[in-house]
């Protein structure tokens, strides 16, 4: 019986996220200033996020509230066509309220993925990678991206509650309720 290799769905690291240049409508901008101080989810190609079914498009609206409330800043970097890029920014801007619209930056070679590849020392197998970053720019973990089966939302919403809370300072003889 021969069975399929597994790629991992989730990935710890702590390195650096490199500091790429993006173009925004202020000009071109570090990525590190735009994300200097911020916890940080960076979602790679986001057009893949935009759900078909109404139901779908509430639970990422839920989603989306639940990792603000997580005082998360969400970033999109898409790398398929331009003309997907283009309708994936026309959706969010018309169907997210302004408090919940996020950036999304067109890339194509994938800098991301090369870069922390060469500072890790082995290739990420991952096929559309979720960044988790913290405050200090710092990739924490890795998720596998969006997939047609899974219930990708649910985990970078869990994945964001661990990480606020593997960063509280626990003192003796305090319970995470005196927090």
């Amino acid at each position: 019986m021969k069975t399929e290799s597994q790629t991992p769905s989730r990935l710890e690291m702590n390195l650096a996220f490199p500091d790429l240049l993006v173009k925004t409508h202020h000009g071109n901008v570090h990525l590190r200033s735009l994300i200097q101080n911020k916890r940080v989810i960076i979602v790679t190609n986001p057009s893949e996020m935009i759900p078909i079914a109404e139901e779908n498009r509430k639970e990422l609206v839920q989603s989306l509230k639940k990792i603000k409330k997580l005082n998360f800043h969400l970033i999109g970097f898409n790398r398929n066509t331009f003309d997907e890029h283009l309708r994936a920014i026309n959706w969010i801007n018309s169907y997210l309220t302004d408090d919940l619209v996020f950036p999304v930056f067109y890339q194509p070679k994938n800098d991301v993925k090369t870069c922390l590849e060469r500072d890790l020392g082995k290739e990420i197998t991952l096929r559309n990678p979720v960044y988790f970053l913290d405050k200090t720019g710092c990739t924490r973990v890795v998720l596998e991206g969006f997939r047609a089966t899974n219930d990708t939302l649910d985990r970078i919403v869990e994945q964001a509650s661990r990480l606020v809370l593997s960063e509280q300072p626990l003192q003796l003889g305090q319970s995470l309720r005196d927090n």
